[in-house]
């Protein structure tokens, strides 16, 4: 009774289902499968999911938050980097998004533009109003700077003084910008130039050389008190180069079909004078023929008088007479009469003046010399020895005749205009070159700027980690847990079926394979009767099994 008793105990406490996951040998292979496949399906929907872009960067709170309301509303994934001011979408969705984003004024640069002057309110003072204008004015000149590739971000200070009756008092304003760049980004001196220009010519009054640009360390830009004038200015050594260059590649191009563009090396210096002169001169004409003289006004007068004392004198012919009259073309002219009336037979006198004044001849001639003349011009010009036959017959480099290096001057002479008053020199000599012809490398775009290289790089980068994954996961998870599973026994029937197929392929039967055969099947008859009886028996008294099974355990213990 106590064994039965003892085996029903043993039947009814079955191992727990934590117990039975331990006992499989099999399960660190299934997780270890499940963890490989969840790394391998995160890294590739990882890969293969969309990259992301810089949207917008270097944003203040309020642009930040306006351009984040927006996008959520256009339901488009964003992600923040750069401390939270760069924001960045998925790059096939940047141009449309700034597309969008511009056309609703964002961002705004945390300034404020002409929108500023939309909500006046009703009775502003003046001072308020002229404040305003200028706040506008200089957030729109800001949007306007920033608008360039190399400018992230751009402050701008306008000095509009107040304005004035008189002309002596009034002042002219002036302005100063400071320029955020882009991290590898500079301004050449042609875009500090366009910078100062563009806000010049949108404030009244306001000359360049009251535009002060610097950048976000406090290096000056531009720096037109000292360029004023000045052949030190980029644009004029601009100016200067592109002269050079013109009359060297005159001088380069009539000698090509000749000797050949790989046998010329020409160099010309350009002296231009860029001072800015203006003269203004008033000359007056010396008096000319009475005759042909302009008359500019005219005024005559004439005096009678009628008694008097007669004619005295000295007797004589002489001293009865009148003065005679004096005329000048040019100066007053008075003339004066005096005479007896021995019609009415009375004593009288007569004076007349004339005053004529004539036009002057006058010139006033206004010279202004234009700036950026060129005053002498100094050209230097090597041929290289050309390929000729020697007395042998063999070819090698020559010298050439004299006569062909004179045709050679007398055409450079022409092509750049030489002038012997101006003071132009030239000299042209025939030289072997050791170097090699000069190749134009035209420049390129950084490999760190190409975006086709830099996608490339990434998706490259992206696979490749998935491929280190994988092979990491199967080098230190998959395969050792496959080697720690033990084998499955082999089947009787297999090992039968394999040796069936090498008796059939053998032409010599094998007796000793065929005794193990049959050794093999009576012993599987053996086990499949024992299987059977303890089935039943299990069947009819399950107590007994029990008990059989708890013994066993003892005893293993």
């Amino acid at each position: 009774m106590a064994t039965a008793d003892t085996a029903v105990a043993a039947a009814e406490a079955k191992p727990g289902v934590l117990e039975q996951l331990r006992a499989n040998p099999r399960l660190p292979l299934i997780v270890g499968v499940a963890i490989a496949v969840t790394l391998l399906v995160a890294m590739a929907m990882w890969s293969m999911g969309p990259s992301y872009g810089v949207l917008f960067s270097n944003l203040n709170d309020r642009d930040g938050g306006e351009i984040i309301a927006k996008l959520e509303q256009m339901q488009v994934p964003y992600e923040f980097a750069g401390n939270g001011n760069t924001i960045m979408v998925p790059t096939d969705m940047i141009d449309r998004t700034r597309l969008t984003l511009a056309g609703e004024g964002l961002p705004n640069g945390g300034g404020v533009g002409f929108e500023l002057m939309d909500n006046q309110s009703f009775g502003i003072s003046q001072f308020a109003e002229h404040v305003n204008y200028k706040r506008a004015l200089e957030g729109e000149l800001a949007r306007s700077i920033e608008s360039m590739d190399a400018v992230a971000k751009a402050r701008v200070h306008l000095a509009i003084p107040e304005s004035s009756v008189f002309v002596r008092e009034r002042e002219k304003p002036s302005a100063s910008i400071v320029l955020d760049l882009y991290r590898g980004r500079a301004l050449g001196d042609g875009q500090v130039t366009a910078i100062v220009n563009l806000v010049a010519s949108s404030v009244t009054n306001l000359p360049t050389e009251g535009v002060t640009v610097v950048d976000g360390s406090g290096k000056l830009l531009s720096n037109n008190a000292a360029t004023a004038g000045n052949a030190t200015d980029g644009s004029q050594l601009e100016y200067v180069d592109r002269i050079e260059r013109s009359y060297r590649e005159r001088i380069e191009s009539i000698l090509a079909p000749i000797v050949g563009r790989d046998n010329i090396r020409a160099r010309v210096v350009a002296d231009v004078d860029f001072s800015s002169n203006e003269q203004t001169e008033e000359l007056y004409a010396p008096n000319g023929d009475p005759a042909q003289a302009a008359i500019r006004s005219e005024q005559r007068s004439a005096t009678r008088s009628n008694g008097g004392p007669g004619t005295g004198g000295v007797p004589g012919a002489l001293s009865n007479q009148p003065s005679p009259e004096i005329d000048s073309p040019i100066n007053n002219k008075t003339t004066t009469t005096t005479g007896n009336n021995n019609a009415e037979g009375a004593k009288g006198s007569t004076v007349s003046n004339a005053t004529i004044n004539y036009e002057v001849n006058r010139t006033i001639r206004h010279t202004r010399e234009q700036s950026g003349q060129v005053e002498r011009l100094s050209a230097a010009v090597v041929v290289n020895y050309p390929m000729q036959a020697n007395a042998d017959g063999e070819m090698q480099p020559m010298p050439l005749a004299e006569e062909q290096m004179n045709q050679i001057k007398s055409l450079v002479r022409e092509a750049m205009g030489f002038s012997v008053a101006r003071g132009d020199s030239l000299e042209v000599i025939n030289m072997p070159f050791t170097d090699q012809p000069d190749t134009v490398v035209e420049p390129g775009i950084p490999w760190w700027q190409d975006r086709q290289l830099i996608a490339m790089v990434e998706t490259a980068v992206k696979y490749l980690l998935l491929a280190i994954a994988a092979w990491i996961v199967w080098r230190r998870l998959i395969k050792p847990l496959l080697d720690q599973v033990p084998r499955a026994p082999v089947r009787l029937a297999d090992a039968k079926a394999e040796a069936g197929a090498v008796a059939e392929d053998s032409d010599e039967g094998n007796e000793d394979l065929r005794a193990a055969i049959e050794a093999g099947r009576g012993k599987r008859r053996q086990q499949d009767a024992l299987l059977t009886t303890t089935r039943e028996a299990a069947k009819n008294d399950p107590k007994l099994v029990a008990a059989i099974i708890k013994s066993w355990m003892h005893s293993n213990a």
